[in-house]
């Protein structure tokens, strides 16, 4: 599933290409992929690209399309030039739309939107503007990690809620920060020193304000190279996203640690791959 810094690149791409554009169509292949009336869309003016956790926002004339990527989602940008985001595939560069295309939004300038979906988990879902504040999915979500009202006290705090799970299962969990998955939550332990499989409750003061360095440092590398989808994923700029390429650990398993040179291991923590140094996270 895209985490933070890929939706955020996608955000960066889109609100560069779109913001200014009118929808002249919503074509809809897969009614189970949008919620609401498509044609409420059509006519109205792109306003801004926001992001908030993984959930990519559109702001049109009164209203918003929220978008969801979940899973398999993907999001083409076609202009005559290609902007690819989301969960890699090998189609993702071929002629669109294609089998897993579920929605295509049509801009008055030709250029087109499309959204892809294998497994049809992720979603499309228009809102009233005045709805947007009481959504309930975006009312459940934690708090912004890269925002600089996000203090070590706040993630501690979020965090103790689960003083009897393993920290970085309770980093993944969305009411305790928001956009966090499995990658860069693997990246934060490493990081901030803290074995993955340490309880909440046993945290020192000082490995939450580790933990919160680390969280931030992680997220803010994984926007700067680009995400964590290297196979398929091209920012607005043609650039591929290489994160993966410089992750400490994540995908590492029994390559040697960049820091010390440990073998790095991976067990399963709350049904996830989890890489960590048994020397470094000691």
């Amino acid at each position: 599933m895209p985490e933070l810094p890929e939706v955020e690149t996608i955000r960066l791409g889109l609100q560069k290409k779109i913001v200014g554009l009118t929808i002249k169509k919503v074509e809809v292949k897969s009614p189970k992929s949008f919620i609401g009336e498509s044609k409420i869309a059509t006519g109205r003016k792109v306003l801004k690209v926001w992001r908030r956790a993984k959930i990519l926002g559109i702001d049109l004339d009164k209203i918003t399309l929220l978008f969801h990527l979940k899973m398999t989602g993907q999001l083409i940008y076609d202009d005559g030039q290609r902007f690819i985001g989301g969960h890699p595939t090998t189609d993702m560069k071929d002629e669109m739309p294609n089998s897993h295309t579920r929605l295509i939004f049509e801009f008055d300038d030709g250029s087109k939107l499309y959204f892809n979906d294998q497994r049809r988990f992720g979603w499309v879902k228009i809102i009233d503007n005045g709805q947007l504040r009481i959504d309930n999915f975006l009312n459940k979500l934690g708090p912004e990690p890269l925002e600089k009202s996000f203090t070590w006290q706040i993630l501690k705090q979020n965090l103790l809620k689960h003083k009897k799970t393993p920290v970085k299962v309770a980093l993944m969990d969305q009411s305790v920060v928001a956009g966090v998955g499995n990658i860069y939550a693997n990246e934060t332990c490493f990081i901030a020193k803290v074995d993955p499989r340490k309880k909440v409750g046993e945290l020192s003061d000082e490995e939450f304000k580790s933990l919160h360095r680390g969280l931030v440092k992680s997220l803010q590398d994984g926007i700067k190279y680009g995400g964590a989808s290297r196979a398929q994923f091209v920012d607005s700029d043609g650039h591929k996203g290489y994160f993966l390429d410089y992750a400490y650990v994540y995908g590492k398993d029994k390559y040697p640690c960049q820091k010390c040179k440990a073998e790095i291991k991976k067990i399963q923590l709350g049904g996830r791959g989890t890489f960590y140094c048994p020397h470094c996270q000691n």
